[in-house]
């Protein structure tokens, strides 16, 4: 098997996408966000003449786990949770938080912030395209207990459509994290090299907005149960190296093997399907959002992906175990040269000149 593990890493250092506290701009909109809200929320109940009620923030979605990446088309994604300390059974319509948040916000991008079912979102502009959105979902966490919800609805949603669902944001990135913590520090950082290669196939191969795109968290959460580090040992140097093509490849079979076969009447052919349930409240399934066609074709394009890797693994030219990733990971994949076209670079710097043959 070819050794293509600096290809590998290379390809990782233009992918990864810095924290919050490494990314200086970014930090800094967050924060401009949170202290704009804070002023509002208390501007608001005050002049309801309402106790200004306790406000949490929660840094939440890849950002706040270490496993983002740069996405392909430039539109960065923050998600910042903002919890309210009342009593739920006060403000049965969770919507009118969200539009308290939509309202702060009203003037603050170009773009007027949407509220969305789940959350409201912020988006910043350039020359009229988007550069990135900041996502809010909005919490309550009732003074009666720990437990935390969730606004669900838009704001000309039906009633029934209006409600507070059980939420755990923080013990979904405990869940997260606590596998990640438990590895050793290598071991560590090659879990967060193979759940960005992850994502970024996914930006690649679902990169079309017609076909259903799997959510994130599905693959963090299945990385936290179908990881393994993989290393192979350098008997030159006498030293274990990290393998990130075999620990891709692993998981990429480990996650296709949870896929199962559903007879679909209407096209008369079993297709693949996939369920996995939110290992924290609302303990829903990540993936019932996905038709199962959608899911069928998710299940197609990780096959090709596992193929493809699986090729590489049997090719000893660094060259041809590289030349097909890019279709599947991009562009900044790097292939490096044949080693055929070594040779005869170094063929023809060897040859003698032709001053030097009359000599």
């Amino acid at each position: 098997m070819a050794d293509i593990q600096k290809q590998f890493e290379k390809f990782h250092d233009e992918i990864k996408l810095k924290r919050f506290i490494e990314n200086k701009t970014l930090r800094e909109k967050r924060d401009i966000i949170i202290n704009k809200i804070k002023n509002g929320v208390k501007s608001h109940f005050e002049e309801q003449d309402e106790d200004v009620p306790e406000l949490e923030f929660i840094d939440q979605g890849s950002y706040s786990v270490d496993l983002g990446i740069i996405p392909e088309n430039n539109n960065y994604d923050i998600d910042e949770g903002i919890i309210f300390h009342l009593y739920k059974e006060d403000y049965p319509d969770g919507v009118q938080f969200k539009k308290l948040i939509r309202d702060i916000m009203k003037n603050h991008t170009h773009t007027p912030p949407k509220i969305k079912n789940p959350c409201v979102t912020i988006t910043y502009s350039l020359d009229d395209e988007p550069i990135y959105h900041v996502d809010l979902p909005v919490y309550i966490k009732t003074k009666q207990n720990s437990s935390v919800f969730l606004a669900r609805g838009k704001e000309f949603s039906e009633k029934k459509n209006k409600y507070w669902e059980l939420a755990d944001p923080q013990g979904l990135k405990t869940y997260i994290s606590s596998p990640i913590a438990a590895l050793t520090d290598d071991d560590k950082k090659q879990f967060k090299r193979i759940v960005r290669y992850m994502k970024k196939w996914k930006d690649i191969c679902f990169f079309d907005d017609s076909t259903s795109r799997p959510p994130s968290v599905g693959i963090s959460v299945f990385a936290d149960q179908l990881f393994a580090p993989s290393k192979k040992h350098d008997y030159l140097e006498d030293k274990d190296k990290y393998c990130d093509l075999d620990a891709l490849k692993s998981f990429t079979y480990n996650l296709k093997d949870k896929f199962v076969p559903k007879w679909n009447y209407e096209r008369e052919k079993y297709l693949y399907v996939i369920s996995l349930n939110l290992p924290v409240a609302p303990c829903t399934d990540i993936f019932c959002k996905m038709t199962d066609i959608q899911m069928n074709a998710f299940y197609e394009k990780l096959n090709d992906f596992d193929e493809a890797l699986a090729k590489a693994q049997s090719l000893t030219d660094p060259h041809d175990a590289c030349k097909d990733l890019p279709k599947f990971l991009g562009d900044k994949f790097p292939v490096p040269e044949s080693v055929s076209s070594r040779y005869k670079k170094v063929g023809l710097s060897s040859a003698p000149s032709s001053n030097s043959a009359k000599d």
